[in-house]
């Protein structure tokens, strides 16, 4: 081979990789969201749906909190906050979905609490 067709070659290689790294960089980190189905909230009662809006708004804080910035008091607290909202958000789901939290944010939230704990 000549010097010529290694050059090349190394080149496409080396453009190759590198635009293979740019296109894995570029994929979007999953969203983490709490859902409410307002079908099955309108159907609650008023007080009762107050509550349910407070809870997802809560949520919706936890989830957004920089856990990394917490002592591990503070995250223990949140983490006892988090399985109490969740065992209200299941009284609230009992004849049916009202609250429901993404998959991909679930498992997210998991492997922080363990990641951090």
């Amino acid at each position: 081979m000549s010097k010529t067709t290694i050059r090349s070659i190394s080149i496409a290689a080396t453009a190759l990789c590198l635009t293979q790294a740019a296109t894995v960089s570029a994929i979007a980190p999953p969203s983490r969201e709490v859902h409410v189905n307002m079908e099955r909230l309108a159907e609650l009662p008023a007080t009762d749906q107050v509550r349910v809006l407070e809870i997802k708004d809560r949520l919706d804080a936890i989830i957004a909190t920089d856990h990394n910035t917490m002592t591990q008091a503070e995250r223990k607290e949140l983490r006892g906050e988090w399985r109490t909202l969740k065992q209200e958000m299941k009284d609230f789901n009992r004849s049916g979905t009202v609250i429901y939290i993404s998959g991909v944010g679930l498992i997210i939230i998991i492997i922080l609490l363990i990641i951090l704990l």
